[in-house]
């Protein structure tokens, strides 16, 4: 029996330790306040492209205006974001995210009643005004952490719980917004997706307690902030996670082309799954860790990680190759996504935040773009195994980033010990 004990109590020992590392953050006054409200903001936006893609689809008739439809959503949500993020760190959350929700949801809105009954650009238009306005609550999420803590370590456990989060909703909106699409009526996942970013949004912005104040200084302070988004840990951040999205952009399409190949695209929706659920496993265990690693120490081997996982996509373009690519690849996602965050949280001048946040999205989303377009055409003219080559090349913009991020961290250490 005591040995049971003793067994039992050093396999659930680290789930512990890792429990009571993310309760002692959520403990924080006003922690818990916004953390919630965030999180299902963050499900949100996690439902709304696919929610507009069903609802524009059905009511147009058309797959070309559906898809023109989300392109232009992601390229306005990826350029307008830092420009908004610059309105939120001037003015405050509490001012500017009531203004940014209700223009989404507005937008929204019009999209779904304009589409199919108005000309195409119109329903275009109100598309690419909602991606332009749509919250970044991730961001405005970490913005609140780095004002509400000061410890290395614990900013490290929040923005893995963040990394966490953002793997739940990416893995469970696309399925809720299915089903409300399918189940009820093609425009009720875009309806429920709107409902909940206004939900979580205007919740979070009545938490005036953990909001960072708001930076409307000029002169010498606007030099700072420009400099410091120029700070060289950010752009190589910038460059990591512009790699990773890049992962993500071809992922959706390898693996439905080698599903379909095979007579299995019903597996699909299971396989992609994958990345997410050892996601979760990965930002748990970078989390807990008791020692606290350099975030660019971290960035390199997440990237070498991804990077092996991508080979063995290209050795083995089956189904079964591409799942165990998957699942090698999505223990790095955490671990890059929470190191990017230190390193905004450290580089980036507190008059900026919200925008050094926002650009590491945007970065993803602008790698998203690019390799999905790429592997499409790839997938088309030559096969699965045509489209992972050129992926080598592409995630390894994100190992050469993180490389000189590293490099330079350790340069800039070994010249000012206390650095």
């Amino acid at each position: 029996m005591t040995t049971a004990r003793s067994l039992l109590s050093s396999v659930l020992g680290p789930f512990r330790s890792t429990g009571a590392r993310y309760g002692r953050v959520l403990d924080h006054p006003g922690a818990l306040a916004f953390f919630l409200p965030a999180a299902v903001a963050r499900l949100g936006v996690a439902m709304t492209g696919l929610g507009l893609l069903f609802s524009i689809q059905h009511a147009s008739g058309s797959f070309a205006v559906a898809g023109a439809s989300t392109a232009g959503f992601s390229i306005a949500e990826a350029v307008a974001g830092p420009q908004v993020a610059r309105l939120v760190d001037r003015w405050g959350q509490t001012v500017t995210v009531p203004v940014i929700v209700a223009a989404h949801a507005a937008a929204v809105a019009a999209a779904i009643t304009t589409a199919g009954s108005a000309p195409v650009p119109v329903t275009l238009a109100a598309v690419m005004v909602a991606g332009a306005v749509t919250p970044q609550p991730g961001a405005l999420s970490a913005a609140r952490w780095s004002h509400l803590l000061t410890d290395g370590p614990a900013l490290r456990v929040a923005f893995s719980l963040e990394a966490n989060v953002n793997d739940v909703v990416f893995l469970s909106g696309p399925i809720l917004v299915t089903l409300a699409s399918t189940s009820l009526v093609p425009w009720a996942g875009s309806a429920a997706a709107a409902t909940l970013v206004a939900l979580g949004g205007g919740t979070l912005s009545l938490q005036p307690r953990t909001a960072p104040a708001p930076r409307r200084g000029r002169g010498r302070g606007r030099n700072r902030t420009r400099t410091s988004l120029l700070a060289p840990d950010f752009l190589a951040a910038l460059g990591v996670n512009l790699g990773l999205g890049c992962f993500f952009g071809a992922v959706p399409l390898l693996v439905t082309a080698a599903a379909s190949a095979r007579g299995m695209l019903s597996l699909t929706g299971l396989v992609l799954a994958v990345p997410s659920a050892a996601s979760i496993i990965a930002g748990l265990v970078y989390g807990s860790m008791r020692a606290t690693p350099r975030p660019q120490a971290a960035q390199l081997v997440a990237t070498l990680v991804l990077t092996v996982a991508v080979l063995v996509g290209v050795a083995w373009p089956t189904l079964l190759g591409l799942a165990i690519m998957l699942t090698i690849g999505g223990t790095a996602i955490a671990p890059l996504l929470a190191s990017s965050s230190q390193i905004v949280q450290a580089t980036v001048d507190g008059s900026a935040l919200t925008q050094g946040f926002t650009w590491i999205n945007s970065a993803s989303a602008i790698g998203i773009a690019m390799s999905a377009s790429l592997t499409g055409a790839l997938i088309t003219h030559g096969g699965v195994r045509a489209a992972t080559m050129p992926l080598v090349v592409l995630v390894l913009a994100a190992v050469a980033s993180a490389a000189l991020s590293f490099r330079y961290a350790r340069t800039r250490s070994a010249s000012d010990p206390s650095a």
